[in-house]
């Protein structure tokens, strides 16, 4: 057996020379900013002490209206004020404020909609949200004011959280979960995409439990605003759904994108007079989205907003579709049909005769008549066609169903090839192959009728 002797290994040597390649590496991170890992909890409230041991007074912020709170995580700073919604909601043609199932079903899919959709203790409020960011994207988005509006009927609490101090977002977050923590509903702009996730990324990096923000069924309501109310509006931002759907006009508002400026003008020293304005536009935007809910609401129930748009009925019907077939949506596709309002028109015709067709006998004829009606005021319109001919080979009327395929067909080799699959609604494979087949198959299918009809004679 071959035996190697082993130098003697100095232990202590490499021990301290291990020992202080850690702290120089400690030392080296400590002043990039510090070393990961976990971070003892921060205590309720506990500001530095002077010479003498006293720990000294808590400086309120330079804003009015803001009081201090204790919660589980510090001092918050909170301004509380009441606003009744009454004259808002009648102005904007409401008759009274909407509540959380009728809210919850703008947003709920079919099934859940029929099932109730909410469930929530009697007397909970609906929470309305908004927030007011350094940032719209990245890491460093940080909410510095939220707004939360506790709804109970036509009266709506608006609570707004100011962040004070940068250090004391933990305290601010306490304090909105604690608001948000049992609330029948939450009630958002655009708040899925981004008032949400903002908070809830906060609330990681706090170590916070986010209750508040998922425990609540989350109606944002910027979906049901595009889905009624694009055409009308053209931008679905909560200023153009104020002033086209609410009949609300600010008058000296902060705009949103000034608002991150301001609060750290303010941090550095600056006047009240430069937040109060972000505070106030932070109020109005929780008081307009509680409006805007109860407006969808009565719309989505027949108080349409005045003037009606020309569009109104169209994607009333669509919407009123999406529940599953009912007479109230056929009345508004008969309605948008016969306005005489492009493109709606025909896009309502369409639908409307795709309805009828599927109920056979007296529906399909309805159907046939309006397709006609559709082709012969635009034979260029290749999906009318399309569902004209298809409906005309179904019903026998073969030689019909062939004329419109071929006067579709000379439209379609008239036309360049990339203006082909711009065309609305085409088929697989493209509008001129779709064209090709049908014609080649009617045209086969005539001629065998006319030889039975001759073998018959």
């Amino acid at each position: 057996m071959l035996r190697v002797d082993r130098e003697p290994v100095d232990t202590a040597g490499a021990d301290a020379a291990r020992r202080a390649t850690v702290a120089s590496l400690r030392d080296r991170l400590a002043r990039l900013g510090g070393l990961a890992g976990p971070v003892a909890p921060r205590p309720a409230h506990a500001p530095p002490r002077d010479g003498a041991g006293r720990a000294p007074e808590r400086p309120v912020p330079r804003q009015p209206g803001f009081e201090p709170e204790q919660t589980a995580r510090g001092t918050a700073w909170v301004r509380r004020i009441e606003v009744d919604l009454l004259p808002l909601l009648e102005a904007a043609g409401v008759a009274g404020a909407a509540d959380a199932g009728e809210l919850a079903a703008l947003v709920l899919p079919p099934h859940a909609a029929a099932g109730g959709g909410v469930a929530a203790p009697a007397g909970a409020p609906i929470a309305v949200l908004d927030i007011e960011s350094l940032g719209l994207r990245g890491s460093g988005v940080t909410a510095f004011l939220v707004g939360v509006g506790l709804q109970r009927g036509a009266t709506v609490e608006v609570h707004q959280l100011l962040l004070a101090d940068p250090g004391d977002e933990p305290a601010l977050l306490t304090a909105l979960l604690d608001r948000l923590d049992g609330s029948a509903l939450l009630v958002t702009y655009n708040g899925r995409t981004f008032d949400v996730p903002t908070l809830r990324a906060r609330c990681i990096v706090n170590r916070l439990d986010d209750r508040g923000l998922d425990a609540a069924l989350h109606c944002d309501l910027l979906g049901p605003v595009r889905r009624l109310f694009r055409d009308r509006l053209g931008a679905c931002t909560l200023r153009q759904a104020e002033v086209g759907l609410l009949a609300m006009e600010r008058v000296d508002d902060v705009p949103g994108f000034e608002a991150p400026a301001r609060y750290r003008h303010w941090l550095r020293g600056g006047g009240s007079d430069v937040l109060a304005g972000v505070v106030r536009h932070n109020e109005l935007d929780v008081v307009a989205t509680a409006v805007l809910g109860a407006r969808l609401v009565a719309h989505v129930q027949g108080r349409m907003v005045e003037p009606v748009h020309p569009a109104d009925c169209y994607r009333l019907a669509l919407h009123l579709e999406r529940q599953g077939p009912c007479e109230r949506s056929e009345h508004l596709l008969r309605l948008a049909a016969g306005s005489r309002a492009a493109p709606w028109d025909r896009r309502a015709a369409h639908r409307l005769a795709a309805r009828l067709r599927r109920r056979q006998g007296a529906g399909c004829t309805e159907a046939l008549a309006i397709w006609r009606s559709l082709w012969r005021g635009d034979p260029t319109d290749l999906r009318g066609a399309r569902a004209l001919a298809i409906a005309l080979e179904r019903s026998g009327q073969l030689d019909e169903a062939l004329a419109v395929s071929l006067s579709a067909l000379r439209h379609c080799a008239a036309l360049p090839s990339w203006r082909h699959a711009a065309l609305r609604g085409a088929p697989a494979g493209g509008w001129h192959s779709d064209w090709d087949r049908r014609v080649e198959r009617l045209t086969r299918r005539t001629a065998r009728a006319a030889q039975l009809a001759l073998r018959t004679a």
